[in-house]
């Protein structure tokens, strides 16, 4: 969703407002996620320790592919190891001499585990932006040597909320593997920092060190937790994702059919529930649409979860808008209000509304290792109606005719009335969506913007 109004016009438009220096927060984060979401692949190498019912020393590998979305962690606990590996049709874990592949329950367990860290490791700032959404703006932003530093200066109710969210996500994943439930509503976050290591040129994440500490509430009893890691990242090196070796008679003990390469009959049943998951993502997304994403989706049997799932969906689609369409206009943010924003990209989603779009086709891709889905679309030509009021104002304000409050309202104002007036649609056009099996009817867009930005089109 990366160029969603942020577009080649609206950075040029904010490059000819900021000022030369040290970059700030909001600056540096937005260089930081264009640079993350460019990475193919990524070795993570973690140490930490954890203080709380049982202290531990912890040392492990994460790798992850965000193209196939495979991902491997190799985690060591006081000299105990375990290893797990999910790569969309298979589900592995290790422990100790004992190797097998995974199913039911046990499946969902590891395979959300992975996919929460492959999350966190593709781009950690933009991870805990979850949780408080104007994070970007919230660092201190230090230089040293060939290096920039961003240390998180939220205040105190914002690190609670943040590590309060984390660790709640955290136990949603692990109560479905344990006998012993933490009480999500009794998770209470005390203390949460970041600091975050950036390459200066190619603006990548080198290091993360992250402390946090909270109390759970398990079987009546409160627990304190608190713990320190340590991330440290290798880009773009890796082959192929490390596999585990599985023992030849518990590989074939499994009899989970999602684990075993699909035959042509069953890859043209998950490329029709692929179609219907990108059906209802775009309802749920571009139309804002949780009862369509939830009539539309191939999971018609937890119809709970799949509308969590939307609603998810949702109200990132409009955060993400909001924290771009800020970015975009760096040297100004500060001069926006909430209110604002909730204007603006009110107004787009009016805009949107008028779109059309028709699902084609979808078949199993062996080049692509994905499902692909083929996406008819009707959008409107968005950097024009965003030059439309930016040009103008930008010629006032360099010849000096508008304070930066002054700019700012104009451009609000005038970029949500002209959302809010009819847009010329422009002819339909097809667009490829890939798309991975996460499980039994479950499936994961790689790339929004693969038909976002024909929704809203930037040229």
């Amino acid at each position: 969703m990366k160029k969603i109004m942020n577009t080649s016009l609206a950075l040029s438009f904010a490059l000819l407002l900021s000022a030369c220096g040290m970059p700030s927060s909001e600056e540096l984060t937005g260089d930081v996620k264009e640079a993350q979401e460019k990475v193919k692949n990524v070795q993570v190498k973690v140490t930490g320790k954890e203080e709380g019912s049982s202290d531990y020393q912890v040392n492990g590998v994460q790798e992850f592919d965000f193209k196939s979305k495979a991902g491997y962690i190799n985690t060591k606990m006081n000299g105990e190891e375990l290893k797990m590996y999910h790569d969309g049709d298979e589900t592995l874990a290790v422990a100790g001499e004992e190797s097998t592949k995974v199913q039911g329950e046990e499946k969902k367990y590891v395979t959300a585990l992975i996919n929460n860290a492959r999350e966190l490791q593709q781009n950690p700032i933009r991870y805990y932006q979850k949780y408080d959404k104007n994070l970007p703006d919230e660092f201190d932003v230090t230089e040293k040597d060939k290096e920039y530093v961003l240390t998180f200066n939220g205040e105190k109710d914002k690190k609670q909320k943040i590590v309060a969210g984390d660790a709640k996500a955290y136990y949603k994943i692990t109560n479905q593997g344990s006998d012993t439930a933490v009480d999500l509503e009794q998770v209470k976050g005390k203390d949460f920092s970041l600091v975050v290591t950036i390459d200066k040129e190619t603006k990548q994440i080198k290091k993360v060190v992250k402390n946090q500490s909270y109390s759970v509430n398990v079987d009546g009893k409160t627990e304190n937790s608190k713990s320190k890691q340590t991330y440290t990242y290798t880009y773009n090196q890796l082959d192929n994702v490390t596999k585990p070796k599985v023992e030849a008679k518990a590989a074939a003990a499994s009899t989970d059919s999602s684990t075993e390469t699909p035959n042509k009959e069953k890859q043209a049943a998950y490329a029709k529930e692929a179609g219907q998951y990108v059906d209802a993502l775009i309802q749920a997304t571009v139309y804002q649409n949780t009862d369509q994403f939830v009539a539309k989706h191939p999971n018609q049997q937890d119809k709970k979860q799949v509308k969590e799932k939307g609603e998810f969906q949702k109200s990132s689609f409009v955060e993400f808008f909001e924290t771009n369409f800020k970015g975009a206009l760096s040297s100004l943010s500060s001069n926006i209000t909430d209110e604002q924003l909730n204007e603006v990209s009110s107004a787009f989603l009016k805009a949107l509304s008028s779109t059309k779009y028709t699902i084609k086709d979808a078949a199993y891709s062996d080049e692509d290792d994905a499902y692909v889905v083929q996406v008819e679309i009707q959008g409107f030509n968005d950097a024009s109606v965003l030059a439309e009021v930016m040009t103008p104002l930008a010629e006032k304000y360099q010849a000096g005719e508008l304070s930066n409050e002054q700019l700012v309202n104009e451009l609000i104002d005038g970029v949500a009335k002209r959302y809010r007036e009819p847009v010329e649609l422009l002819p339909a056009k097809t667009v490829p969506v890939h798309v991975v099996r996460n499980g039994e009817q479950d499936y994961e867009v790689l790339m929004q913007d693969e038909y976002l930005l024909t929704f809203a089109q930037q040229s």
